[in-house]
Order: C-alpha cells, then structure tokens, then sequence
C-alpha cells in the first residue's frame, strides 16, 4: 500500500468483511512496523483472522522512496509472501493490489506458488485498487510521471480481473483518456465490472460539535503542491486580520519555518494521531483549496468534527458534496466565501450540517464493505464455477477415505499417503496442486473455517453473517470463500 489513506481504507473493509463472513482470512502485505509506525491492532493483525506480513518495500530505506511509493514488489516482499501463505499450505481467493505498478510480477508469482499449469482456469482473481489514477490533469508538475506511467496504469487496470475505484470521477476519466491507446470494448467491459467503493469513514468517532463563534482556522495535512498551501495561508491571514481568526497548523510532515514564524499561527510539525484528533476539536473552520484529489479523508473529518469547510469547486469534490452547497466557491472567489461563512456562522454551520449529513451516506463503511464484500463473491464464483477436473475425483476418494470431518491441510496431506498409489502425500503428486485439493474440498461440501496458519477445512456447514443479515441488504450471492456445491448436497 502506498499512501495513509489506502491503507486506512483498507482497514475499514477489513472490518466490514470479517463481520459478514466468519470463515474469512485476510492476510495484509504491508511494510515493517518499525518504519511505517503502525500497531498490528490498527490494522486488526491482532485477532485469529488476520495475518500481518511485514517486508521491505522498493528502495524503501533510501532518500529517493517517495518515488517509488506505488512501485512493484520487492524480493523480500514476495518471498515473505510466500513463507507467510504457501509454504504452510496455504492459499488466496482474491488479491487486492494497491500499487500503480508490479502487479504483472505478483501475478506471475503467486500463479507459480499455487501451481498453476497451462490451460487451468485462474485460483485467484486480482483487483486493481484504483485510489488515484494518473489521468492528464494530474500530478502536472511532477517530472517523473510522464504517458508513459499513465497509460501503464490505465492498462494495468483495464485489465486486471476487477478494479475498485475510490472516487466516480476517476471511473468517469478513466475511459476519456484510455480511448486514446485501448479500444473502446475493452474499456467499456473493464467499467461494467468495476466498483465505485467510495472511500469510508467511520464518522461515529467525530463529534460534529461547533463553537458558538469561529475562533481557529485548522489547514490539516501534507503540504502537496496541488493543495495550494500558499493560497490557503493567504485566506488564513486575511480571516485574521479582518475578523481575528488564528491557525492550527497540523501536519505529519515537516511545516515551513515561514509558516510557523507568523505570530498568529500555532503550528505542530510532526504531529502523531493523538495531536491532530485534540486539534480537530480545536478548530473551527477549514479551507480546500487543492486542485484534485480522490475522496479526500482528512478535510472531511475536519468537517465531522465541526468544523466549517470551504471547498473550491473542482469536479472531484461532487463525489461527496451536494452540487447546491453555500459553502463551495471558485478559486478567486474562495477566499471571500471563507469570510463570508466567519460573518454568517449560524448560516454556514447549518450548511456543513447538511454536506455532513450527504458525506456520512456516500461513506458509509457499511455501504462500502457491501459493494467490496459483494465484488469478491461475484469473482471467486465464477472461479469455482471454471473449476471442473478429473482429478477432483481422485482426491474425494482419499479424502472419503479419512474418518474425520475437520482436518488441516497439513493433516490431510500426511494422512493421503497412505492411499496414494506411490505413497507419496497429495501435493507430492505431479497431478495435484494446492489449488486442485482446496477447489476440490469446496466441490466436496468442505468449509475452511478461516483460522490463522495452515487452513482447516470441516464438513459443518458455518454460520456466516452475510451482509443482509448485518447490514439490511439483500444478499444476491453465496459465500465466496465457501461456497457450497448445491448440487451435491
């Protein structure tokens, strides 16, 4: 994962998944915890159902990584993958990759470690996490983003066998700039099988409480150029001068000494979680002014904290913001609707009261983790409806041969030797493979009840809280991870 907010994404449908499926294990592939300061329990490594592999990401220990943030995968990142799932027997359904590049390399590599021949049908379905595609318009200034890097990712995406888009106005840029090198066919059923998931917040963690007058604009976050720092410092000294409105300064990364010189500023450099979250009930006020981005996280809490946001019309903003709001403006106007929503507070609060109460639908973690949860049943079903082989039969007459209903994979594996013709285990026979004994289980009426380590498998059916049952929707497909043959059963 490349950036705080994929990962914080990520997070959230983690959750949402492990509450609708009890059979379910995620296994995260995320950087050392000593170097991206991060606790296991955050990413919700902590409990059975998750396994966290920590490995070194490209040229992530030189002066140069920020470039390379959503490159491909290291050496050490895949063959931790491999210690971590394959070498204890176990397996993926879906894999959600989050870098821009590299995924042609993780492709290759977890086919070859599934065992993959010529001709089989795909184990595993890999989703293409579209969190900011690099049309055009983005990233202009930037001299080491050129076509080149553009149209790799926009390909890379086309076609991978799913793609999530955090943000509607990239599924909606995607086809305009793809048309140029892809034919139109082929971008269009790219997008008929794609997810708008709309990056979620839990919002019951802020209290949208407002001051009775605004005393504190807070400008929250890292210093991009497309943020335009400069223009909001501008705001934040007209808003002082005129109505005596003082700054926060957050940010996890370094401030400008001319920033945190001015007197009417109070900056925290460097600021750890706990900080930021103590100034966002501090402030009052903030201002957009960035030029694009993909359903941005930090702004919004910012506003369900209680804190009037100014936002600068930019088509981006529409994903989560009614197109009728009082408080979004042009650039050159945005600066007078900041004045503006100071000197009419009660007007301005109710009006980020209604864009609050917008943004917590489009947002919703629940709503999220349905079209995510949703997309990975529709892609592991058809997985198991390409999976016909003859070899099936040979394994259900071993496996029938075992007086157990619940059994590891290891356990079954040793167990097999004693029926085999050479008595050698299963995946010590040429013809069976990882992916032939787990699709093979599930023809069988097989559960792997999602534990930690080498999988289980159990022929009891477990209960699984589908998202109806948690959430009030109708559910239109069966377990992905465990789906059961009806015809057999």
């Amino acid at each position: 994962m490349s950036a705080n907010a994929t990962v914080n994404d990520a997070v959230t449908w983690v959750e949402q998944w492990l509450e609708y499926d009890e059979t379910l294990h995620v296994y995260w592939l995320l950087p050392h915890r000593g170097d991206a300061n991060y606790e296991r329990d955050y990413v919700l490594a902590d409990r059975e159902r998750v396994t966290l592999i920590e490995a070194d990401q490209f040229m992530g220990d030189t002066e140069f990584s920020y470039l390379f943030t959503g490159n491909g995968y290291t050496e050490d990142q895949l063959l931790a993958l491999k210690r971590r799932i394959y070498d204890e027997l176990g397996y993926v359904d879906i894999v959600v990759d989050q870098l821009r590049e590299g995924r042609t390399v993780l492709y290759r590599w977890l086919l070859f470690l599934s065992g993959h021949r010529a001709g089989d049908p795909n184990p595993f379905a890999v989703i293409a996490n579209v969190h900011d595609l690099m049309v055009p318009f983005k990233y202009p200034s930037d001299g080491h983003r050129i076509d080149y890097h553009r149209k790799l990712e926009v390909a890379e995406a086309a076609f991978s066998d799913g793609r999530w888009f955090k943000a509607r106005l990239d599924a909606d840029e995607m086809p305009v700039y793809g048309q140029q090198f892809l034919q139109q066919s082929v971008l269009a059923e790219a997008l008929d099988t794609s997810v708008v998931t709309d990056s979620p917040i839990d919002f019951s963690a802020f209290d949208e409480a407002y001051a009775s007058r605004p005393r504190w604009l807070h400008v929250a976050g890292s210093g991009w150029e497309k943020k335009h720092g400069d223009l909001v410092m501008d705001i934040a000294a007209t808003l002082y001068e005129r109505l005596g409105i003082r700054t926060l300064l957050t940010s996890m990364d370094t401030i400008p000494a001319k920033y945190q010189a001015l007197e009417w500023v109070e900056a925290h450099p460097e600021a750890p979680r706990d900080l930021y979250e103590e100034m966002l009930r501090k402030g009052d006020m903030a201002i957009c002014a960035t030029e694009y981005d993909t359903l941005a996280r930090t702004w919004f809490e910012q506003a369900a904290s209680g804190q009037v946001l100014v936002l600068r019309d930019e088509p981006w903003i529409y994903d989560c913001v009614p197109r009728d709001s009082k408080l979004v403006a042009p650039v050159d106007e945005l600066e007078a609707r900041a004045v503006w929503a100071a000197e009419h507070w009660e007007e301005a609060v109710a009006e980020n009261r209604r864009v609050m109460g917008h943004v917590r639908e489009v947002r919703s973690p629940e709503r999220t983790g349905q079209k995510t949860y949703r997309d990975m049943v529709r892609l592991v079903d058809e997985r198991c409806d390409e999976f016909e082989s003859p070899k099936a039969k040979r394994i259900e007459r071993i496996v029938e041969t075992l007086d157990e209903s619940t059994f590891g994979l290891d356990e079954l594996n040793r167990a097999s030797a004693r029926y085999t013709e050479n008595g050698k285990p299963l995946l010590d026979q040429e013809w069976c493979t990882i992916t032939d004994l787990v699709f093979s289980l599930r023809e069988m009426g097989y559960v792997d009840v999602g534990d930690g380590g080498t999988p289980t498998f159990t022929a009891t059916v477990q209960h699984r809280r589908s998202p109806s049952e948690a959430t009030g929707v109708q559910e239109q497909s069966l377990s992905p991870f465990n789906r059961q043959n009806q015809r057999r059963r």
